[in-house]
């Protein structure tokens, strides 16, 4: 398996099936059983840098003091795509001038995403002009209903990632092997921030399987990281520029995330802006929440176990 790969599933590889359930309000979920039956809705906490908790109408409101929202995931989580697209709904309802950025479609790309989103082509084109299968992977329906939300809307969406091409080679010859035009491609990369140095190079020497890794591949796949995170960056802060928006809510895996030194710090260092950093949690999952190095935590306790009984029952058994 490559390196590329195990980092990508480092980033985030728990799975959790969930259905988005219609809400009572923006700033309280219940687990009540619906009148139809149906399982309930999760539980959300909020919780923010000071570890007060809030409400989600809160939390809403004071993201729109900030211009660069990341909002870290769980790639195969459906419980975290249904909550990012939560946030996209809250902001947007509040300040419709916002552009949404995904780690999910490459640059090169772009031109197709806008052709989505102004309704010009179909889902499946966009999947397929995308190459969204190959070059991301991920069950499509995990961010179907936040593409769908943006095109309905009309939001733009930025394809944030390198192309694959460019870090195949880094993996290959290292950032010093590229030639400039695959330099120049890539743009300026930080490569000696300290905290995200310190933070990435320890954990992606062990990606190596049960081999010792040389410290040239250890560099190699310190570079790759750190490629994506400031490519990302750029990309999210030229967008933002170039589509005259007043925010942008990136969605990226929780270790591009986590700590603002990745992609948040840097999107907001190129675009002179102020930063937030989300994370969300599912109990019983990945309840390691109160750690993690964030603005705001959301906490996803999924509703009570058991079967309602039966339609238009108001309890769970």
């Amino acid at each position: 398996m490559s390196t590329i790969i195990l980092i990508l599933l480092a980033l985030g590889v728990v799975a959790l099936i969930a259905t988005r359930k219609p809400r009572s309000s923006d700033s309280q979920m219940t687990d009540v059983c619906p009148a139809d039956g149906s399982p309930p809705a999760p539980e959300v906490t909020v919780i923010d840098s000071d570890g007060k908790e809030i409400t989600f109408d809160q939390f809403a409101d004071r993201l729109l003091q900030s211009d660069i929202i990341s909002v870290g995931e769980l790639h195969d989580s459906a419980a975290h795509h249904e909550m990012q697209l939560r946030i996209i709904e809250a902001v947007f309802k509040r300040d419709p001038d916002l552009g949404v950025g995904m780690e999910m479609f490459q640059r090169p790309f772009q031109d197709v995403l806008d052709s989505f989103i102004a309704g010009e082509i179909t889902e499946e084109q966009l999947v397929e002009d995308s190459e969204y299968k190959t070059r991301w992977g991920f069950p499509w329906e995990l961010y179907q209903p936040i593409v769908d939300h943006a095109r309905l809307n009309k939001i733009p969406v930025a394809a944030l990632n390198a192309p694959k091409e460019l870090t195949r080679r880094v993996k290959e010859v290292g950032w010093d092997g590229l030639v400039q035009e695959e330099k120049d491609a890539l743009g300026p990369v930080d490569f000696q921030v300290p905290a995200h140095r310190d933070h990435w190079l320890p954990m992606l020497s062990h990606m190596h399987g049960n081999r010792t890794p040389s410290a040239d591949e250890k560099e190699r796949s310190y570079q790759i990281m750190t490629i994506w995170d400031d490519y990302m960056a750029q990309s999210a802060a030229n967008f933002k520029s170039e589509r005259g928006l007043r925010r942008m809510i990136i969605l990226a895996g929780g270790g591009h995330v986590e700590g603002g030194f990745g992609i948040p710090d840097r999107a907001a260092g190129y675009s002179k802006g102020k930063s937030v950093t989300v994370g969300i949690v599912i109990t019983g999952i990945n309840d390691h929440g109160p750690n993690l190095p964030v603005d705001f935590l959301i906490r996803v306790s999924p509703g009570k176990t058991g079967i309602c009984s039966g339609s238009g029952a108001d309890t769970c058994n």
